[in-house]
């Protein structure tokens, strides 16, 4: 539900009054996704956004702020998800524009956030485990296809 939904931009948290003649909404777009008041805390800082409204995953996509999901961000979704995993997708690319690079998110929460990222990323050993990051935007950018082959298993898709 949308109520569960919270969008940033680079002014932070979208708020808008219950009017919405004021928030930190750039557009109409933006707009409609805004939560209905002011935050009673600083929406422009990341790490203190989500000990607020504690979300179990964050999604970045649009490579606008490379490496915005730093150690502190990453520990944080740790600490706010207690002993549920979180979810960090940086969806950016290329790798260059990615939020987190998948080494630094697993390295950072000790292998315990799922990690989804939208360009080829390197794998990690951490202990005995292998961490391998999942190439996650074109599940839902083609989502049709990937049904698709999900649906009737198939081993591989052609190029043509």
């Amino acid at each position: 539900p949308r109520s569960q939904l919270f969008a940033t931009n680079s002014k932070g948290l979208i708020w808008a009054s219950e009017d919405g003649s004021d928030g930190s909404f750039r557009n109409d777009e933006q707009k409609e996704f805004a939560r209905i008041g002011k935050p009673e805390f600083d929406g422009k800082d990341l790490v203190e956004t989500i000990e607020h409204i504690r979300p179990t995953s964050i999604i970045g996509a649009v490579g606008r702020d490379p490496g915005c999901f730093d150690k502190r961000v990453v520990k944080a979704m740790v600490e706010v998800n207690g002993a549920t995993r979180p979810g960090v997708f940086a969806l950016s690319n290329p790798m260059t524009q990615a939020e987190v690079a998948s080494t630094d998110c697993w390295k950072w929460s000790a292998g315990q956030a799922i990690y989804g990222s939208g360009t080829g990323m390197p794998a990690l050993q951490l202990g005995d485990k292998t961490f391998c990051p999942g190439q996650v935007n074109n599940v839902y950018i083609f989502p049709g296809m990937s049904m698709g082959a999900i649906s009737c298993q198939a081993s591989t898709i052609p190029e043509r």
